[in-house]
């Protein structure tokens, strides 16, 4: 995977999920597409009795799309009506942006300077 991806979560009462969704669908989704955006992904899962969060993730081409995705998102009165909309129902909602690692910076093994302390164990 490479590029940006950008995580949204939204937890609403279970109820509220299925019209969401169809809201998302209808509102959201082609404008997020006319900005660059797709999706990646998306999944549901129970946070409590009554609660469901959905996760979608997005993927956009590099940095550089995600900026003017956003950019033209502000200039979007359709973006802030969808968000005010969803911030009545939510119960919690939350975006990260995401950048992978390169292959280097990704490493299993300890630095040398962090070695575990092992004086005083048995041999």
């Amino acid at each position: 995977m490479s590029g940006v991806q950008v995580l949204d979560l939204v937890v609403l009462a279970h109820d509220d999920v299925e019209p969401w969704l169809r809201r998302w669908r209808a509102e959201y989704l082609p404008g997020a597409r006319d900005r660059g955006m797709d999706v990646a992904g998306s999944w549901r899962s129970w946070t409590g009795p009554d609660t469901v969060a959905v996760r979608i993730l997005w993927s956009l081409r590099d940095s550089g799309a995600f900026y003017a995705a956003r950019s033209a998102a502000k200039r979007d009165p359709r973006v802030t009506e969808f968000w005010a909309h969803t911030d009545e129902l939510a119960h919690e909602r939350d975006r990260q942006v995401l950048q992978p690692m390169e292959a280097e910076a990704v490493t299993t093994e300890q630095p040398a300077t962090e070695q575990p302390d092992t004086e005083g164990a048995p041999a």
